[in-house]
């Protein structure tokens, strides 16, 4: 039989970001089912719906009245988000802000944390860099009277997490860094605005809820620690542990009487999920398949939620299956599946196996690693390397359609998680800093060479692939390690390390030099340089395919074009496809052929 074509694995439902309404009965999601992500409502005794919004919507939150759904729309790929609320029932849309240029958020950005409503659904916050396009302020508007106000005056990202119950305090997070956190409390009877939390040194700070009276937030932390821990914030500073294992306590959730609490362990990318009557004793929850349930600030919508009778709504991401969501009776140990967003799937859907390669200063680089069903020792296959974005981001044990893709013809997948990825406690994560092209890059040359003893795999056949950072990754390894490849992919890379930070986003501006380096210093500017796969174009030998949406807001496409242009002119084998009307983000639209190019580029490369 033959293998199923690259587009059968992109034939399922993209899920993400589901929100109980508050009278427990009906379940708010995104979904790109229509073609691009929007929001569908599925009653818990019924079929989902579709409410249709114009854009792309980044996340949708119910009022507390449950009328409307507050939403936050990307019109055309370039982030600059606006806000609207929509009648669920009637389709009707009032856009709230809805400036050009203008970027809103309710919440982290692509997270699924952050309440901007207060209690009684009358006071809305947000943050936005209308004031100045490098930073976001944080308002407050009075739903009744349409008044709003600055109540903090933001020198960097600051972000609303969330009013107190009694709606005097509002939390607010400021973003500097994946691994540099600040909270403050503004008092909006007062306007004083208070740090809650001084400390020396980078530490997370990530706000899951506030108590019932008002009194101190839930939150995860690594104050003190090197992993996420469960701990209780008290307004006047006190920190009060819940949980504190050997891993990360990547997020967590509160139910709507405040009694009953659960949180998820990273272990290996897996969610360990655990649950407890607030001052019980914890005990992990039973029911549900292996897989990702919590991500740090509910990134790409895996933030579990209460309903209003005690059940945790769950978005489960597998490694055999696509991402659904699941109902769990926690005391009975019980889930029901909502959704099956992968039924149209070809299959079968093979699962990673984890591995590890020991870098050569002796970092230990955890790996995902997959073997097609055709392979053996006496049928080796080449393998490629796909590494993640951020390069803050884990590579986990979830659906992806490429790599399943890979798989069916033929190819391995060995999926890094090199110096610089979550998921190991904040020394890691912060290895990366200042060090692009560096350590990472030594990082994946150990996890090649762990291929040497994997049976089926044959190391004189491999390619590299990744998008964002990891398609930096992809043409650092090209340019720098030459020898080990022969084919890449890079699908909106960096090119140049000096250019794409004198072309970043507004609000990205002020945590360059701490994260990958100063524009400004001649040091800098020569280490810069000289890790740019762009500076090394002349060392590439392997063919390779670069990719960039038109609308790219994070990466401009000129850093693809550039490197396309430099390889030309040196006659390097190299192709270059630009997508028009796409930003940053995956294109669903397209992603079928492009899933089809990149594994057909492979494996005519590779072969």
């Amino acid at each position: 039989m033959d293998a199923p074509a690259a587009a059968g694995w992109t034939d399922f439902e993209w899920l993400t970001g589901a929100e109980p309404s508050p009278d427990g009965k009906t379940v708010a999601y995104l979904s790109d089912a229509s073609g691009r992500p929007q929001p569908w409502v599925l009653p818990l005794d019924g079929t989902a719906r579709h409410v249709e919004v114009p854009g792309s919507v980044g996340r949708c939150v119910w009022r507390p009245d449950g009328a409307r759904l507050l939403v936050l729309t990307d019109l055309d790929g370039g982030e600059d988000f606006r806000l609207a609320e929509v009648d669920p029932w009637t389709g009707e849309v009032e856009w709230l802000v809805a400036r050009e240029g203008v970027r809103c958020e309710i919440g982290t950005p692509h997270g699924g944390t952050g309440r901007p409503y207060n209690a009684d659904g009358t006071l809305l916050t947000y943050a936005s860099n209308a004031r100045d396009r490098e930073v976001f302020d944080v308002l407050v508007r009075d739903l009744r009277t349409g008044d709003e106000r600055i109540v903090l005056r933001g020198d960097d990202r600051y972000l609303p997490m969330g009013f107190s119950p009694d709606s005097r305090l509002l939390l607010v997070l400021r973003l500097h860094q994946n691994t540099e956190h600040d909270l403050f409390l503004c008092d909006l009877a007062t306007d004083e605005v208070r740090l809650l939390t001084p400390h020396d040194g980078p530490v997370k700070y990530e706000p899951v809820a506030w108590l019932p009276d008002s009194s101190g937030v839930y939150l995860c932390t690594t104050h003190g620690r090197d992993f996420l821990g469960l701990a209780v914030l008290s307004t006047s500073g006190e920190l009060t542990w819940v949980d504190t294992p050997e891993s990360d306590v990547e997020g967590a959730a509160l139910s709507p009487d405040g009694t009953r609490l659960a949180w998820g362990l990273n272990e290996d990318g897996y969610t360990r999920l655990r649950w407890s009557d607030v001052d019980g004793t914890p005990r992990d929850v039973t029911g549900l398949p292996r897989g990702v349930a919590v991500v740090e600030f509910g990134i790409d919508g895996y933030a579990p939620r209460f309903t209003a009778s005690g059940e945790l709504l769950v978005q489960l991401g597998r490694p055999d299956a696509a991402t659904d969501l699941f109902l769990v009776d926690l005391p009975g140990g019980e889930a029901r599946q909502l959704t099956d967003c992968g039924a149209r799937l070809p299959g079968p859907i093979v699962p990673p196996t984890i591995v590890r390669a020991v870098g050569a200063d002796g970092e230990t680089v955890p790996c995902l690693l997959y073997q097609p069903p055709t392979a053996s020792a006496d049928h080796p296959v080449p393998v490629v390397v796909t590494v993640h974005g951020g390069p803050e981001w884990q590579s986990r044990p979830v659906f992806e359609p490429v790599v399943q893709a890979l798989l069916a013809r033929g190819i391995g997948v060995l999926a890094p998680n090199i110096r610089g990825s979550s998921g190991y406690g904040m020394r890691f994560q912060r290895l990366i800093y200042r060090d692009w092209g560096g350590g990472d890059l030594a990082d994946l040359e150990a996890s090649v060479r762990l291929l040497d003893d994997v049976p089926w795999a044959d190391p004189t056949r491999l390619g590299v692939h990744g998008a964002s950072y990891g398609g930096f990754a992809a043409l650092a390894c090209l340019t720098l390690l030459p020898d080990l490849w022969r084919a890449g992919v890079s699908e909106c890379g960096p090119s140049d390390l000096l250019n794409d930070i004198r072309g970043f986003p507004p609000t990205w501006r002020k945590r360059a030099v701490d994260w990958i380096g100063d524009p400004d210093d001649p040091a800098d500017v020569a280490a810069l340089t000289a890790r740019s796969p762009l500076e090394h174009a002349h060392r590439l030998t392997a063919p390779v395919l670069i990719m960039h949406g038109e609308n790219d807001a994070n990466v401009n496409p000129a850093e693809s074009e550039r490197m396309y242009r430099k390889l030309r002119e040196l006659g390097k084998p190299a192709r270059l496809v630009l997508h028009p009307g796409v930003g940053h983000g995956i294109d669903r639209a397209g992603l079928a052929d492009t899933v089809e190019l990149i594994v057909s580029w492979f494996a005519e490369h590779l072969r």
